[in-house]
């Protein structure tokens, strides 16, 4: 994951790729099954490298993050947010400053902005956050990010995913993401969301 943030981490994976092996294998122009389990790996990492390189996430997937203290608006990284289905839940959990406790945060004491990109919560108007103990990753927030299912990728980072699967493919221990994957993925990526 993105060095950005220290704490983010992937708690859900996603349960299918952005493309198939048969997509994969097409682009790839491999007509046997000898190297499927191969190229079923090299769907994972080319789509992992992808999602670091545009700092988004590309199909349903669990994120958690942490925080020592609550700022003005949490900003949750890897968007979209999932905003559809059973994978719209946030979380927010934290240790009560005055008692160690740790404690869920009711949703009905923040705003889920899922039209930022990235999404955001923020307090209720005029509210503020509670007091929570002054404490390294006292504070928890876990959400649902992705496109959804593979199907809503948009197709250049599909096209991106299976230019780099071809790279690691053909280069084995030395390939990389192209610049033709990069040049696609640069129009999607941190700060020129689409």
């Amino acid at each position: 994951m993105n060095k950005r943030y220290r704490s983010l981490r992937r708690t859900a994976a996603p349960e299918v790729e952005p493309v198939t092996l048969t997509e994969a294998k097409a682009h790839c122009r491999v007509d046997s099954t000898a190297d499927d389990t191969l190229l079923t790996n090299l769907i994972v990492a080319a789509r992992e490298l992808v999602e670091d390189y545009i700092d988004r996430s590309l199909v349903t997937q669990r994120l958690v993050m942490t925080l020592d203290q609550f700022p003005p608006e949490i900003e949750l990284p890897r968007p979209p947010m999932s905003d559809s289905g059973t994978t719209t839940a946030v979380t927010v959990t934290y240790t009560v400053n005055q008692t160690g406790q740790t404690t869920t945060l009711s949703t009905t004491e923040y705003r889920v902005d899922r039209n930022s990109t990235p999404g955001v919560l923020r307090n209720l108007y005029g509210g503020t956050w509670p007091s929570n103990l002054d404490d390294p990753n006292s504070i928890t927030v876990t959400w649902w990010a992705g496109y959804g299912a593979a199907a809503d990728v948009p197709q250049r980072v599909k096209s991106a995913v299976l230019m780099t699967i071809l790279e690691l493919y053909e280069k084995r221990g030395d390939g990389q993401m192209p610049d033709g994957a990069k040049r696609l993925l640069d129009t999607v990526s941190w700060g020129s969301y689409s």
